[in-house]
């Protein structure tokens, strides 16, 4: 089973559980926003065809505290040069694991603009190694690459976001922040739901600090950051039914259409089914052709 496998159901328990470096390259200190190296290669793993002149960078779902380089798997993109890039939380572990739930909201905002910045300079770095660059997410990684589009635009071959969205219900993103969980009831309803008893302390704390770069995230329009952008080369997959983030409405569905975008709508489809077949292999054509 893939890490994305593996996430779907973590994500889908969390659902209902919940609504070399040296200290000088990364300052651990919790009152200070993580500090990237000056060595590139520090902030990814490198997989696959390495010879190819197609990279795909791939932006991992959670949020979580490591960067698995297998969560993609099941996508079957190993004839291509493939990246895992590092998020602010994966690279510096303090972000989840050592605040915890003493991460604020406005921390965790900073924190995500650091993972923005780590993805461009990864972009940034193929590029200038005449790669042709691709750009892959899911979920949690689909919200820091709509951010990525919004503030920087980098030069990118196409994107892939998947089990994202445009524009959260201010309830949902502000319940995260105040560490309230949310699932999407048949993808569409928002609904309050609380931890089970049989959650530990510790996952709990992690857990708000997870919802708190969740709702960093979640409070960004990007129907407004986005609407003077060029859409042409994104592929946008939902799921009808995904109960993690809610399907895209008619309003997010019109935005990226006028914008160019490819809508992929995948019918009575969850929070993973773009990475099921026919899903996939649909997307790979999409991305690839």
């Amino acid at each position: 089973m893939s890490k994305l496998s593996r996430v779907l159901v973590l994500a889908f328990i969390m659902i209902f559980i919940s609504s070399c470096s040296t200290d000088d390259d990364l300052k651990m200190l919790s009152n200070d926003v993580t500090q990237l190296p000056n060595n590139i290669i520090e902030l990814y793993i490198e997989k696959g065809n390495i010879n190819s002149n197609i990279v795909v960078l791939f932006s991992n779902g959670g949020p979580d505290s490591n960067l698995s380089a297998d969560y993609f798997d099941d996508l079957n993109f190993s004839e291509f040069h493939e990246v895992y890039v590092h998020q602010s939380n994966t690279y510096n572990e303090e972000v989840i694991i050592g605040l915890n739930e003493n991460l604020t909201f406005e921390r965790a905002i900073k924190e995500n603009e650091v993972s923005v910045e780590i993805l461009d300079k990864v972009i940034e770095h193929f590029n200038n190694k005449g790669k042709e660059v691709y750009v892959v997410g899911h979920s949690f990684g689909a919200l820091l690459i709509t951010s990525l589009i919004a503030d920087k635009n980098p030069q990118v071959e196409k994107y892939l976001i998947m089990a994202g969205r445009l524009n959260f219900p201010d309830l949902v993103w502000q319940g995260f922040r105040d560490r309230q969980g949310y699932y999407f009831a048949e993808g569409i309803t928002p609904t309050a739901q609380n931890f089970s008893s049989d959650i530990s302390e510790k996952e709990k704390r992690e857990f708000y600090a997870r919802m708190r770069l969740q709702a960093g995230f979640g409070k960004n329009r990007y129907t407004q950051l986005l609407d003077d952008k060029d859409l042409s080369n994104v592929i946008y997959a939902f799921g009808e039914k995904d109960e993690a983030v809610g399907w895209l409405t008619n309003e997010e569905k019109t935005f990226l259409n006028t914008k160019g975008a490819t809508v992929y709508s995948v019918t009575d489809g969850s929070h993973g089914s773009m990475i099921d077949s026919p899903n996939k292999e649909n997307l790979k054509n999409l991305l690839f052709n």
